[in-house]
């Protein structure tokens, strides 16, 4: 029995093709994951990519800056010799503008000036604007060579004479000591401005609160003025009349409490014995002439 042939098929044999015709295909490969840059759009990774670029040259222009500092170096030639302005240069530079200080005032144009216009700005000694005159005080006369006399007590009593009354008086002990305890508490001082005592030593003595200078009969001014000055200078505070270190005609300028100029010379004694250490004059005679200070 004949056999036919059969007829060649439509369908393509499975693995047609391929060597030795048994193998599979492979499997498809699952999509490549991108990350965060590659997702974004080219528009915004060339803006990332120049703004890095950018930051890397910024870091090492300033590690450069950095580095040539710490060298002693600036940034700019630092080798390169200053040259002076040219008179070209100087002619082209404008001018000075007002300009505004913080608070919001305009200062003056800043020119240059030499040493003589720095020198003329500067106040003169000479300049009656800025010279300082001394303040002069004018004295008037209260009374003029008013005879007074200021008495040594026995025991332990005080003479005391007051210039600005004028008046003497004379104190026991305890009544000096009550005074002088309510000055303390007051704050005023006493009224006396000399007091005298003690009959063996015979202290004269200015109080507190006053002041005075002992002059000499030849250098002794009758003016306030040289009168006041010499008392403001002082360097009298207690003579011990026992040795008669005041002879007669010495002069003393007394500032008294109450800021008056008492001219005060010595025109006697009275009592006691020069060739003695224990017997000082019981009475001092005085000359006074008393100014006050004007309006």
């Amino acid at each position: 029995m004949s056999t036919a042939p059969m007829p060649p098929s439509n369908h393509p044999h499975q693995n047609a093709g391929s060597p030795g015709g048994s193998f599979p295909p492979p499997p498809p490969q699952p999509p490549r994951r991108q990350g965060w840059f590659g997702r974004q759009s080219e528009g915004v990774r060339i803006t990332i990519i120049g703004a890095v670029i950018a930051g890397v040259f910024s870091l090492a222009g300033a590690v450069l800056t950095t580095a040539l500092t710490d060298k002693g170096e600036s940034t700019s030639n630092a080798n390169a010799p200053t040259q002076p302005p040219t008179a070209t240069e100087a002619d082209t530079t404008p001018p000075v503008s007002s300009e505004e200080t913080p608070s919001g005032e305009p200062t003056a144009p800043t020119t240059p000036s030499g040493p003589s216009e720095q020198e003329s700005d500067a106040p003169s000694p000479h300049d009656s604007s800025t010279a300082t005159t001394p303040t002069t005080v004018s004295y008037e006369p209260f009374y003029t060579k008013q005879a007074m006399s200021l008495g040594l007590p026995p025991g332990s009593d005080l003479g005391t004479i007051d210039f600005d009354a004028p008046a003497t008086r004379r104190y026991t002990e305890d009544e000096w000591n009550k005074a002088k305890e309510k000055a303390e508490q007051s704050g005023v001082p006493v009224e006396a401005d000399l007091t005298y005592q003690d009959t063996l030593e015979g202290y004269l003595s200015l109080r507190n609160g006053r002041n005075a200078a002992q002059l000499q009969p030849t250098d002794a001014s009758e003016k306030a003025a040289d009168c006041a000055r010499a008392a403001r200078v002082g360097g009298f505070t207690e003579s011990e009349m026992a040795t008669w270190e005041l002879p007669a005609k010495t002069v003393l300028c007394v500032l008294t409490d109450k800021g008056n100029i008492a001219r005060v010379v010595i025109s006697g004694f009275i009592g006691g014995n020069p060739q003695s250490t224990v017997a000082p004059p019981t009475q001092i005679s005085l000359e006074v002439t008393l100014w006050k200070p004007g309006a």
